[in-house]
C-alpha cells in the first residue's frame, strides 16, 4: 500500500521546516511527497530545495512545482486540485505549511487502511496550536452527523484513498475557506467508510485564512450546509446565527 502527500505553500518560510522534518521523521515515509507552490518570493523555494537531497536519499519521490492560476478560481483548493490530479498512491493526506505530524502518524494511517480494504477516509485527532496556551484544544474527530451544525472532523488529519478523489471529483473552487467542508459533505452523502482514530497525530497551528476571515467562513459554510441539507433543515440557519453570537 503507498502513501503520496501533498503541502501547498506560499511564503510559508517561518513554519515549513518544521513541516517537512515532521514528514522525515516518520517511522513509514510516504512515497511520494508534492509541494504546490502559489509564488513565494520569502525563501520558501529556498528551503524546499535544501531539503530536496534528504528526501530524495531517503527514497521518497519530492516534486515542487507552481501553482497554475485558474481565473475565478479560488486559490486554496485549486492548487489541492492541481496536485490531485495526478495521484500514483492508494493513500493521500494533505499537510498545511504550518502543521506538523507526530512520528507515527503515517504508519497509524497505513496499519488502519490495510487492516479494512472497504476503509475510504481515516481521521485522526489534530492538536490546535496557539500563542496563547489558553486557547489550544483538541480537536477529536465525531459523527459525520454533526455536518449540519459544523465541521466535524479536522480535514488537516484526515486521509482518502485515491478512488474517494476518483468517485466524487475534486475541490470545489468556489469555496475560498471551506472546500474542505463541502468535499466532507459530498463524502457523507456518498456513504463512504470512514474510520475516527481519537489520537492526537498531527499538529496544526492556528491562525490560518479561516481564522482570519470569520465572516466569509461563516457565510461559505452556511451556504454549503444549506446547499446539501433537506430544504426544511433548520440546522444550518440555526448554526450560522450561533457562530455570529459566539464569535466563531
Amino acid at each position: 500500500m503507498t502513501l503520496e502527500l501533498v503541502t501547498i505553500c506560499w511564503n510559508a518560510a517561518a513554519t515549513l521546516s518544521r513541516t517537512l522534518d515532521s514528514v522525515l521523521a516518520q517511522r513509514v515515509l510516504p512515497q511520494r511527497y508534492r509541494i504546490v507552490d502559489g509564488g513565494s518570493t520569502d525563501g520558501t523555494l529556498e528551503i524546499l530545495e535544501r531539503y530536496r537531497p534528504r528526501f530524495e536519499f531517503a527514497g521518497v519521490a519530492f516534486s515542487v512545482e507552481s501553482q497554475e492560476r485558474v481565473p475565478g478560481a479560488a486559490g486554496i483548493p485549486s492548487a489541492w486540485n492541481q496536485a490531485l490530479k495526478n495521484l500514483q498512491c492508494d493513500i493521500v493526506g494533505l499537510l498545511n505549511a504550518d502543521d506538523w505530524y507526530e512520528p507515527t502518524a503515517l504508519q497509524t494511517i497505513v496499519e488502519a487502511f490495510q487492516a479494512e480494504e472497504s476503509l475510504d477516509a481515516v481521521s485522526v485527532a489534530v492538536q490546535m496550536h496557539h500563542d496563547d496556551p489558553s486557547k489550544e484544544w483538541l480537536f477529536v474527530p465525531q459523527s459525520l452527523s454533526r455536518l449540519p451544525w459544523k465541521m466535524p472532523i479536522p480535514h488537516p488529519g484526515t486521509f482518502f484513498r485515491r478512488r474517494v478523489y476518483e468517485k466524487l471529483g475534486l475541490y470545489d473552487t468556489r469555496y475560498r475557506i471551506s472546500a474542505d467542508y463541502d468535499f466532507v459533505w459530498r463524502c457523507y452523502l456518498s456513504g463512504i467508510r470512514w474510520k475516527y482514530i481519537p489520537v492526537p497525530l498531527v499538529n496544526m497551528q492556528l491562525g490560518g485564512m479561516a481564522n482570519a476571515s470569520r465572516a466569509l467562513a461563516r457565510r461559505e459554510t452556511y451556504r454549503i450546509a444549506r446547499n446539501h441539507s433537506h430544504f426544511l433543515d433548520f440546522r444550518p440557519a440555526l448554526a450560522f446565527v450561533l457562530r455570529i453570537l459566539t464569535g466563531r
